[in-house]
């Protein structure tokens, strides 16, 4: 008797591994990468897949264009070539009817190599809709084997996966952001959390939705609230729906509106986000994990470890963080930022590369930007900054950082750039804004609040941020910078998200980037 063979595999489409060629780099006289690489750089994904129907990129090239795909998220438009390293296709999951071969409920091909970006002839940011496309939808269900169930909100595309695939996973599909699951109902945002329609709605003279300024909106909201006497502790804008965090658990929700502007009001609690305590002191003897950088550079520039004074209550310890950028204020004065929480009065003025002791004293912290975390560093006539970023094998060249951007001028999904001491280079997403309360021990005195920015940075991210990379600059792949990294929560329902102060907060006190470019 013969057996029946084996059904023959479809390919649905072609996966190829791609690295961007820079063609027009910086003249910088030595090279600009960092001498130790830490761990969550070294460990990500150089590489982005592009992902296209079979046969569609000629066999025999060994290069693509740029311009032959939709803005494509994780390919510099510095590079306007890639060299194609490997192409690997994606099969269809077949089902097995044979009864030779029925423990096999189908077969599923390998995993795809890994890569940090998945780039398709389609951008998903310009029309969200995955599941709705039968070729979007047939392309998406088969880069991982055994997916079960595909989804989207508006804010991630959801793959359900029988089986979870090894780590590291990518980062975005189509330009949006990916989520692999294994259970309906698993997701990364916040959850939806209206009140009664019965509450009534307030500030409907505004229209809130996909506001470019939603200023008025948030100041509506929190006047409303305080005349209320309920505290909250944050407003988000999502450009359809806000979601406002209550200082209190008990609070009654029956006061609460459930519109705002002409737009939903979700409520989230403050005890939920996931918020960090005080800086932690360090000593040099403590372990490192990650493998930071903390390598003793000749040039300041962004993502170096600088250091307060020895704390007066223990000759060991010390307080780290992150250089910013070197900025300019209204009368020409430039200085170097820095996370303010990170140089406590009781240490002193002085600012150190990489430590105390050990290190060199670079400057002198001189003014705290009020209510930001930024403090200013007057750096020592010896010392030079350049705003510059780090070359990786992630980055095909150093980016020249050109100016503070405004939060309104970075739409949402854009890729967001990070490179600390403690990760090296990462990359997250731009979600939204907020506007989050500064905490005071006086409740008698006006709550004062800062702009910030919310961006998501992958499954499984969270432990890579640890506290000491506060003050890092946060920019965009065209230079502009964004913000600076205030904290990424740990845990609750944030985690896996990083907060930045909004830049709009420097630029509304007259604070420019210092251009740098000759100074290299």
């Amino acid at each position: 008797m013969s057996c029946s063979p084996m059904p023959q595999r479809t390919a649905v489409a072609e996966l190829l591994l791609v690295s961007p060629i820079a063609l027009n780099r910086l003249d910088l006289s030595s090279s600009r990468r960092r001498r130790i690489t830490p761990t969550a750089e070294a460990t990500s994904p150089r590489r982005v897949a592009i992902i296209t129907r079979p046969g569609v990129i000629t066999p025999s090239l060994n290069s693509i264009d740029r311009s032959r795909f939709p803005h494509p998220l994780g390919w510099s438009s510095r590079a306007e070539v890639a060299h194609i390293d490997q192409r690997v296709s994606l099969y269809k999951a077949t089902t097995v009817p044979n009864s030779l071969h029925q423990n096999m409920a189908t077969h599923d091909p390998q995993e795809p190599p890994p890569a940090r970006h998945l780039i398709f002839s389609f951008d998903l940011r310009e029309k969200f809709d995955p599941s709705s496309d039968p070729e979007k939808r047939d392309i998406l269900w088969n880069i991982f084997p055994g997916t079960i169930g595909i989804g989207s909100d508006g804010w991630f595309v959801y793959l359900q996966l029988r089986t979870l695939p090894p780590k590291p996973w990518p980062l975005t599909v189509a330009g949006v952001p990916l989520y692999l699951h294994l259970k309906l109902g698993q997701n990364p945002l916040p959850p939806a959390r209206p009140v009664s329609w019965k509450n009534g709605s307030i500030a409907e003279d505004q229209d809130g939705k996909y506001m470019k300024d939603w200023k008025p909106l948030f100041l509506a909201i929190k006047d409303h609230f305080q005349d209320l006497r309920i505290p909250i502790t944050e407003v988000m804008y999502l450009g359809n729906v806000v979601v406002i965090v209550l200082k209190h658990r008990d609070t009654d929700t029956d006061t609460l509106p459930c519109r705002a502007a002409k737009i939903g009001c979700n409520y989230l609690f403050e005890d939920e986000m996931g918020r960090p305590s005080a800086l932690h002191a360090s000593r040099l003897t403590d372990p490192a994990p990650g493998n930071p950088d903390v390598s003793q550079y000749d040039t300041l520039q962004p993502g170096l470890r600088v250091a307060s004074s020895y704390l007066p209550s223990s000759s060991a310890t010390f307080m780290s963080t992150t250089t910013g950028v070197l900025l300019r204020d209204g009368v020409g004065n430039e200085f170097m930022t820095v996370a303010a929480h990170g140089f406590p009065s009781q240490c002193g003025t002085q600012v150190f590369h990489a430590f105390p002791g050990i290190g060199r004293d670079v400057g002198e912290l001189v003014m705290e930007v009020s209510h930001t975390d930024i403090a200013l560093v007057k750096l020592k006539d010896t010392e030079k900054f350049s705003n510059i970023t780090f070359e990786s094998d992630r980055i095909p060249e150093p980016i020249q950082l050109k100016q503070l951007a405004p939060t309104a001028s970075c739409p949402r999904f854009s890729l967001v750039c990070l490179d600390s001491p403690d990760t090296g280079f990462i990359e997250g997403q731009f979600m939204w804004s907020s506007f989050q309360a500064i905490p005071s021990d006086d409740e008698s005195a006006e709550q004062d609040w800062v702009f910030t920015t919310w961006s998501y940075m992958g499954q499984d991210a969270a432990m890579k941020f640890p506290e000491e990379m506060c003050g890092s600059s946060i920019w965009s792949e065209d230079g502009n910078v964004l913000g600076f990294f205030r904290y990424a929560p740990k845990e609750g329902l944030m985690k896996d998200w990083c907060v930045g102060l909004a830049a709009d907060e420097l630029i509304n006190r007259g604070y420019t980037l210092v251009n740098t470019r000759d100074r290299t």
